[in-house]
């Protein structure tokens, strides 16, 4: 594979892992969970703001978690092209990851079907073997399986011991889908001269982000800059990004008492 085919079978495989439901889903959990807190720093903000003093720092408390327990639902003020934004994002983050010189490609291939096919087309496998979207997302070590068909498995992997020479083994097939039955959304395929492999349930539930604990206390110093996105160095992808991040022309005279969440 020349050095073009191989930066396009990087951008295949970015785009493919950012698509999946899976993927998406994880923005979304941590977003939910997140969200009020920080629906609760903008009220403490707001109240400053409106009272034009500080808050004390029992005030600010107060003001904080009760923000917290009576915090809407996101949905009620998100950007619903905030999941599109969040892809694009997240595409050169992911790209950099699978370029990076200590990972490579590896295409492995068997003569019959081992292959079972889910609708995520991807699944990325932890180091611990486990194939759930704990934070973070994507580590350094994570191995990414996407089966092109029952017989062909490409792989991006930081670990040496794939060798293409001696092709798609069970065992390692075995490893791809269980991964394509943990990150399916709807369904998963196989051939109809291939049995369905051993030990190999369909997730009855979708993979799950579990709930942090909050705790706060007062800001011993004052607070840093407000955490920004990285930039977008593609420029097709940031154009694409601009208009997605314009508000609506119906939109444009509201002002949201908070806007947290406006610019995810």
């Amino acid at each position: 594979m020349d050095e073009v085919e191989y930066a396009v079978a990087l951008d295949a495989l970015a785009w493919q892992v950012v698509r999946t439901q899976a993927f998406r889903s994880f923005d979304e959990q941590v977003g939910r969970h997140l969200f009020p807190a920080l629906w609760a720093q903008e009220a403490v903000g707001y109240c400053e703001e409106r009272l034009g003093r500080p808050l004390s720092d029992a005030e600010r408390l107060e003001v904080f978690w009760t923000a917290v327990r009576t915090a809407p639902d996101p949905s009620l003020i998100a950007d619903p092209r905030s999941a599109l934004r969040a892809v694009i994002r997240a595409f050169e983050r992911t790209r950099d990851l699978l370029a990076a010189p200590a990972r490579r490609l590896v295409l492995l291939r068997s003569v019959k079907p081992l292959l079972v096919l889910a609708d995520s087309g991807v699944a990325l496998r932890r180091k611990d073997g486990t194939f759930g979207i704990t934070p973070p997302l994507l580590p350094e070590t994570i191995e990414v399986f996407a089966p092109l068909s029952p017989t062909c498995l490409l792989i991006s992997t930081p670990r040496a011991h794939y060798l293409p020479h001696q092709g798609l083994t069970r065992k390692i097939a075995a490893k791809a889908n269980a991964g394509a039955s943990a990150w399916c959304q709807d369904a998963v395929y196989r051939l109809p001269s291939m049995p369905w492999p051993t030990h190999l349930p369909v997730a009855e539930t979708p993979l799950e982000v579990r709930r942090p604990r909050l705790s706060a206390v007062p800001a011993q110093q004052p607070p840093g800059p407000a955490p920004a996105h990285p930039e977008i160095r593609h420029g097709e992808l940031r154009a694409i990004l601009e208009q997605l991040s314009h508000l609506p022309t119906d939109q444009s005279d509201q002002s949201p008492v908070l806007r947290t969440g406006d610019e995810r």
